[in-house]
């Protein structure tokens, strides 16, 4: 009853161990020789009535509880600096920590830092910069550092300087004298573009109607 009831309501303090091996006192008897333990009670030394316990079976007259521990910090929190590093001090879940390593180079035990390259480096492998920044804002312990929130900003716009607009093919012309003519026609120039004195390019969707433009000025395209 203590053990199962009185321990498990907090009225006693156990001293447990696991009960294997726990007691030997029984293996000379017939039986009991090849028996690690009798019962889950092997391992239990002790017990003591503590100020709850004693309160509840009328032994104290008040109780007065322990004061509750302060939690300790979070698992996952992070400090941003202003010179780019970012700190764990207490750790982070491996998937952070895998995150941080996308974005950062990693700089020390539990330190990171945010680069120009690193930041650049990651969207080119296809992250999202979108999803550092909702992380950085989540698990800082405070508002992030002006410099920071530049570096990402930085990042973000030269991500939409250049863009990639699919696959084109390259047209090559036998010698500038046919670029020339082919350039000419008002429905190739909406379907391609010229480079150089000999060559056009041509978006795949737009493949078809430079094909039709050309046959139309008396030059199918050879595509062997």
């Amino acid at each position: 009853m203590l053990f199962e009831y009185a321990a498990v309501l907090g009225l006693i303090d156990i001293d447990y161990i696991p009960p294997a091996g726990a007691r030997t006192d029984y293996q000379h008897n017939w039986g009991g020789d090849y028996l690690d333990q009798l019962s889950r009670y092997d391992g239990l030394l002790a017990i003591r009535l503590n100020p709850l316990g004693a309160y509840a079976t009328g032994q104290a007259a008040t109780y007065n509880p322990s004061p509750k521990p302060q939690p300790a910090t979070p698992l996952g929190q992070i400090t941003v600096l202003p010179n780019h590093d970012i700190a764990a001090l207490d750790g982070l879940a491996p998937a952070d920590a895998l995150l941080l390593n996308a974005f950062a180079d990693k700089t020390g035990d539990r330190v990171w830092s945010l680069t120009h390259g690193s930041l650049l480096r990651a969207v080119d492998a296809g992250r999202d910069l979108t999803e550092l920044r909702r992380y950085l804002e989540s698990a800082s312990r405070h508002p992030l550092p002006q410099t920071v929130t530049t570096l990402l900003d930085d990042a973000a716009r030269r991500l939409s300087q250049v863009r990639d607009t699919g696959p084109v093919h390259l047209i090559e012309c036998a010698d500038p004298v046919v670029a020339a003519l082919l350039a000419g026609d008002r429905r190739l120039r909406t379907v391609a573009t010229r480079l150089g004195e000999r060559h056009f390019a041509v978006p795949a969707d737009r493949l078809a109607a430079f094909r039709r433009a050309a046959l139309a000025q008396g030059y199918p395209l050879d595509a062997r």
